[in-house]
């Protein structure tokens, strides 16, 4: 019998056949294998944007409901402010009860307590209360600075006071030159024929003095006093009230401390005025963000 050449690897072909078979498909269950992850990838990654971007659309409908509330408060607040102005410019109110040396302040228009913009008189849907403070120096060029806050409906006059949600400062100017002759009186004919807005701010943090040390002194003046309290800023103004009853005496009598030093935001230093008389006066600290409340006291003999 004849043997050919190469008879005896036909069994390692077939073999070598049944692995290719099976390489192949080894192949096919990798690359279907693959296919599934990256099939599981593409899945997770588009629920991750699906997520993203329905967290975006919903930030995106708060930052406008957020926005347009802003806005409104924002415009309720400058309108009621604007009214303020405009209402006390030619109105002083500087009798008994109303806005001179009011603490905590009162009504800026109308019979008081409060001055309101609410129900059909309410701004964009908002509803505003406004009170003012008028510091009153007749035969200065600012004759009149009155402290205007501005809050939401239900703040009373003293949270407002404190933390108001707009805090406005005007100076008038009720005697300018060549028009009238600066006197002691309310002012009858030309009435903030003078304005100038000093400051117009957010959310101010309007300053706090609790805290004096001495609490007396000589009527002569000069005692070194430092005020204790937050909020002080460069260029701060310390003034004494005539006192009566814990309030401040309808005199009118403002008396301005000297050589005020701001050595930082919660402590100051000056020197007290001079008097006509021992009595009592309420200590207060005024900054571009408003004026702290009535106290505490010191006492001149």
């Amino acid at each position: 019998m004849r043997t050919y050449a190469g008879s005896t690897s036909v069994p390692r072909m077939a073999s070598r056949v049944r692995r290719c078979q099976r390489s192949r498909h080894d192949r096919a269950r990798d690359e279907h294998g693959a296919v599934l992850v990256l099939a599981l990838l593409y899945l997770v990654a588009m629920s991750l944007i699906l997520t993203a971007l329905a967290n975006w659309t919903i930030n995106d409908l708060n930052n406008s409901s957020h926005f347009a509330s802003a806005r409104s408060l924002q415009f309720a607040a400058n309108s009621a402010a604007e009214l303020a102005i405009q209402n006390i410019r030619y109105n002083p109110l500087l009798s008994s009860g109303q806005t001179l040396n009011a603490g905590p302040p009162t009504s800026c228009w109308g019979s008081g307590p409060t001055s309101s913009l609410t129900g059909a008189s309410s701004v964009d849907g908002v509803s505003v209360d406004v009170w003012c403070s008028t510091s009153w120096t007749p035969s200065s060029a600012n004759t009149r600075v009155v402290t205007i806050s501005t809050c939401l409906s239900g703040v009373s006059a003293i949270a407002c006071a404190l933390a108001p949600t707009l805090q406005t400062v005007v100076a008038f100017d009720d005697y300018p030159p060549g028009v009238s002759t600066p006197n002691n009186g309310v002012c009858a004919v030309y009435c903030g024929t003078g304005l100038t807005v000093q400051s117009w701010l957010w959310t101010p943090q309007v300053p706090m003095a609790p805290i004096v040390s001495p609490t007396t002194g000589s009527v002569a003046g000069g005692t070194a006093i430092t005020i204790t309290g937050t909020g002080f800023v460069s260029g701060a103004s310390v003034n004494f009230v005539l006192e009566s009853g814990g309030a401040p005496d309808p005199s009118n009598v403002v008396l301005a401390a000297t050589n005020v030093v701001v050595e930082g935001p919660t402590t100051l230093t000056a020197l007290t005025p001079s008097v006509s008389a021992a009595a009592t006066y309420l200590v207060t600290v005024t900054t571009p963000a408003g004026t702290s409340a009535y106290g505490p006291f010191f006492t001149f003999s």
